[in-house]
């Protein structure tokens, strides 16, 4: 019961999902490459018996599957949000993930497989399936855990880091003459970009976690408050810094943790940079 347990715990971490398109297509592109080399070295399930333009089959296949990559996540995973809230991104959401873009690259690939002999037979379609599976679950899902395992222990010994430098200075500005929205700059915990509105939250003159909404953009705001402790973490967040009692860190990145205030604030990686300064 035990060993299961650890396994539930493993699957609920969060995993780090690629921000950017660069990096995704990046990635395909080298899952692509793993596909047209292995099928070219290894010529399995019968590619051993063509005769001629093998190589071109092999990077058919492999186009195939950088198109069946794109068309997963560009239109069916955005279509209907399989990835869900990136927050809540686990490393169990990710392998169900990849079991639909596993056979999403097997129906592309059993199409451009049919399509070389002229007739579609649907009786096949298991068989490539099958293939798919065989050639790819296996290191995609080492792959995964090697890239949660590296994420997680970068963003723990970060945090470790920041958390060490906290006696020190502070380079910012004083807050007492500083306001927004009548709200005291040093009052104020964090702002969360809500589409067209910004979400503040702040402690009031009793010590209470109060929030505050208005019509405005965070950039807005950053630019009014240039020079002091309140800074850019996300791209939905605003934190004042000076209110950070704790720094953690996941697989996905870090995360603050503010005085009275029970809102953890995640920290993108283009931000981690803001926080290791002194």
């Amino acid at each position: 019961m035990e060993f299961f347990d650890k396994i539930v715990n493993i699957l609920r971490k969060p995993f780090p999902e690629e921000e950017s398109t660069l990096g995704y297509v990046r990635v395909i592109t080298m899952i692509s490459v793993f596909v047209i080399l292995f099928l070219y070295t290894f010529q399995p399930f019968g590619i051993s018996t063509i005769e001629s333009g093998m190589f071109l089959i092999c990077l058919g296949f492999g186009s195939m599957t950088f198109l069946a990559s794109i068309i997963y996540e560009f239109v069916i995973s955005r279509l209907f949000n399989l990835k869900g809230e990136r927050e809540h991104f686990t490393f169990g959401r990710w392998i169900l993930n990849v079991l639909g873009l596993m056979l999403c690259i097997s129906l592309a690939n059993f199409l451009f497989a049919r399509s070389l002999f002229g007739n579609i037979r649907w009786e096949f379609l298991p068989q490539m399936i099958y293939g798919t599976f065989a050639i790819g679950i296996f290191p995609v899902v080492v792959l995964g855990a090697i890239s949660l395992i590296r994420q997680e222990n970068r963003y723990q010994i970060i945090s470790e880091e920041i958390n060490q430098k906290k006696g020190r200075a502070s380079s910012v500005s004083n807050l007492n003459d500083l306001s927004v929205f009548d709200i005291p700059a040093s009052q104020i915990r964090y702002m969360e970009a809500l589409q067209n509105y910004v979400k503040i939250g702040y402690v009031n003159s009793e010590g209470q976690l109060k929030e505050q909404t208005e019509r405005v953009t965070l950039k807005s705001i950053l630019d009014e408050v240039e020079g002091s402790s309140i800074v850019k973490c996300h791209r939905s967040f605003l934190v004042n810094r000076e209110a950070i009692i704790a720094t953690s860190g996941n697989a996905q990145g870090l995360l603050l943790t503010l005085s009275d205030c029970d809102k953890i604030i995640p920290v993108s990686r283009s931000c981690v940079v803001v926080f290791r300064e002194n």
